[in-house]
């Protein structure tokens, strides 16, 4: 089961969000003491944790790209005593540190790039990336496939322009990195980031 977790006081309160299934709308809750559960039909597509902070503190803003197993035991005990299904623990974020290994203009469009990406895979993703500055040799992050964004979108392959697409390369806006809230462009990093590791263990 892929999942993200969101938390961020100012914005919501003092929820944890567990998102499963962000595109789907729920058609039923069910609450257990500070736990609701979020259905459509019997599918489980979300939960929030309510009060979350007098159990463990969390300090995030939004998107918590990777959490450690010892806070994970305790949002999964609060699950199980919900009769909730407990959640898997996820050792990647889906942000890798990725290189642009080749780059063609889009037939159809004056500022998409096809891009062959390099993510440490055997094989490189063809990611459709509008930024103006993707060249050749740029490392940067790549969002993979069925990775959860901070802003709650879920990177689907899909075609852009007829031209496939399998993932999403990310400006430091859409990382949600302080510092980069007006900045436009992909994220660059310098040569200290290894090709195929999880930008958030950095």
């Amino acid at each position: 089961m892929k999942y993200a977790l969101y938390y961020d006081y100012e914005t919501i309160g003092d929820v944890l969000l567990v998102v499963i299934e962000p595109t789907i709308i729920p058609t039923k809750e069910v609450k257990i003491n500070d736990v609701v559960a979020l259905y459509n039909k019997d599918e489980l597509i979300g939960i929030n944790i309510f009060n979350i902070s007098k159990v463990i503190k969390i300090k995030a803003k939004g998107l918590i790209p990777l959490i450690n197993e010892d806070i994970l035991n305790v949002i999964n005990h609060i699950l199980e005593n919900a009769n909730l299904v407990k959640l898997p623990m996820q050792i990647e974020s889906g942000f890798r540190v990725a290189k642009i290994v080749d780059i063609d203009e889009h037939p159809d469009s004056e500022h998409l790039h096809i891009c062959m990406v390099d993510i440490g895979d055997k094989d490189p993703l063809q990611i459709v990336c509008g930024a103006s500055n993707a060249r050749k040799d740029l490392v940067c992050v790549c969002a993979t496939p069925f990775t959860f964004m901070p802003n709650g979108q879920q990177i689907i392959p899909n075609k852009l322009l007829g031209i496939q697409s399998n993932g999403m390369l990310c400006s430091g806006r859409e990382l949600n990195l302080e510092g980069y809230e007006g900045k436009r462009g992909l994220l660059e990093l310098s040569d200290e980031y290894k090709v195929g590791t999880d930008f958030w263990k950095y």
